[in-house]
């Protein structure tokens, strides 16, 4: 309730200044700072844009392919740089009447991040291009629930491969098709980093992005991010096989610190860097898949979700035919308590279940209510209870989250795309629901059911012979 009156406040704000209808909107957390003349202090904000080109949402790869995600990235980064021309003068000349201001526009968005004084943020106001402002808010990764560090001996205490491996049919897949591995197929991990010299991570991360210390060789000074990449790619140094697809390639972002913590403008751009590293559209060298276990705020039955700059993110991974997968969050068993990006509609989200195929309690619920409509989520659940994996230094750990079952549906995905290349992110999700093991009934609670890889991989019209 109180951002209800928040925004209403905001919108009598605007309509005294006399501002046009379609003037830009503001987040309600900027409120405090609008109208301060006096105010010197340098803000960061994130401004979304009306798109010029307003097909652009229609735009999607028909396949997976290099050609197909090079000619729409093409067209979203037109379509950004047309929306901002304008905007982009005015700062021009901000700039030369003293008005201090720095920015670097992102396609992946159609949007910007600015920073200006404080004193000039009610300018933004009246720009007719502006869609609207966002505060640079925080983001944090979605916390373990409990769990334990493992030295490698430890690890034995389940043989050849962890149960979340077992219980998502990876060894009767391996016995059918030993070759698929997730081999050559790409997989980033937006999240605290990987520690790129664990035994069962070695010479597996193949471009880092460290948006927080700014560092150029892969680490992980938190260790979530290096548990989920152990779920999804890892080996079997201890003796215990951990990852789905143990020879993918990482693509590491690091935009949360050593506390978990990390701001909006830094998630953007993670989310656009993950896709594109070397900034070269015709170069294929980004994520087919992107594993999150991260987010900030939740749906609104007031918001459109396509106005949503999170969402507009999601939406234009899913265009680019890279399949967004998320974690629900652990704030169960309550309904609508899926965070963002998880709550997106195009999110493929995950919940989490145990040993025994029951949901577990922390897992977060569906629906999330938009003002487009009521969205079912989580899309599926996998194993999240006490899940061994691989932490920084050479060492193990076992924890329990949405997060812990986000990289094993990453690691599924990763498979399937190795089978079929060119499968389309919307025809993946398809795959993955289809042929899900149901264990409840309540899909906002659910899912389609359990993930399973080998059912997954019949799925897709292979011959008996191969399975």
């Amino acid at each position: 309730m109180e951002g209800v009156h928040m925004k209403k406040l905001l919108l009598a704000l605007v309509a005294g200044l006399g501002l046009q209808a379609n003037a830009a909107q503001f987040d309600p957390l900027l409120q405090p700072f609008l109208n301060r003349s006096q105010d010197t202090r340098i803000i960061r904000v994130i401004l979304t844009f009306k798109d010029q080109n307003p097909t652009v949402r229609n735009v999607a790869a028909p396949i997976r392919s290099a050609q197909a995600r090079a000619q729409v990235q093409n067209i979203l980064m037109q379509n950004s740089k047309a929306s901002q021309a304008q905007f982009a003068q005015t700062l021009n000349q901000w700039s030369r009447s003293g008005v201090t201001n720095q920015y670097y526009s992102v396609w992946i968005i159609n949007g910007m991040i600015l920073d200006l004084p404080v004193k000039d943020l009610s300018r933004l106001a009246t720009e007719p291009s502006i869609n609207y402002v966002h505060a640079n808010s925080n983001m944090q990764l979605i916390a373990p629930v409990g769990g334990r560090v493992l030295a490698p001996s430890q690890m034995r205490e389940e043989p050849q491969l962890t149960y979340g491996l077992q219980k998502i049919n990876i060894p009767q897949l391996r016995a059918a098709k030993p070759d698929l591995t997730g081999k050559a197929v790409r997989v980033g991990v937006i999240d605290t980093g990987i520690d790129g010299t664990h035994p069962d991570l070695a010479n597996k991360v193949i471009a880092f992005g460290d948006f927080v210390n700014k560092k150029t060789t892969a680490y992980d000074d938190q260790g979530h991010g290096t548990h989920v990449s152990g779920t999804i790619g890892g080996g079997a140094a201890s003796g215990t096989g951990i990852g789905v697809a143990p020879e993918v390639r990482f693509i590491g972002a690091k935009f949360l610190d050593k506390n978990g913590s990390g701001t909006f403008a830094n998630a953007v751009l993670a989310m656009q860097w993950v896709v594109d590293p070397d900034g070269k559209p015709e170069t294929d060298d980004g994520a087919m898949i992107v594993s999150n276990s991260w987010g900030g705020g939740s749906a609104s039955a007031s918001e459109d979700p396509a106005k949503n700059a999170l969402c507009q993110a999601v939406n234009s991974w899913v265009k680019l035919g890279v399949a967004p997968v998320f974690a629900a969050g652990n704030s169960g068993p309550g309904a609508k308590t899926v965070g963002l990006p998880g709550g997106c509609p195009s999110a493929l989200t995950v919940g989490a279940s145990d040993a025994n195929d029951k949901i577990a309690s922390f897992s977060s619920r569906g629906p999330a209510v938009w003002k487009t409509g009521s969205f079912v989520k989580p899309e599926i659940v996998a194993p999240g209870v006490k899940i061994k994996s691989s932490m920084p230094g050479n060492k193990y750990g076992e924890l329990s989250g949405t997060s812990m079952a986000t990289p094993h549906v990453a690691g599924v995905v990763a498979l399937i795309y190795q089978l079929q290349p060119k499968i389309s992110a919307e025809q993946l999700v398809n795959v993955i629901k289809s042929s899900a093991t149901k264990i409840g009934q309540d899909p906002n609670t659910y899912g389609a059911g359990r993930i399973d890889a080998l059912k997954a991989a019949q799925s897709l019209g292979q011959s008996a012979r191969r399975f």
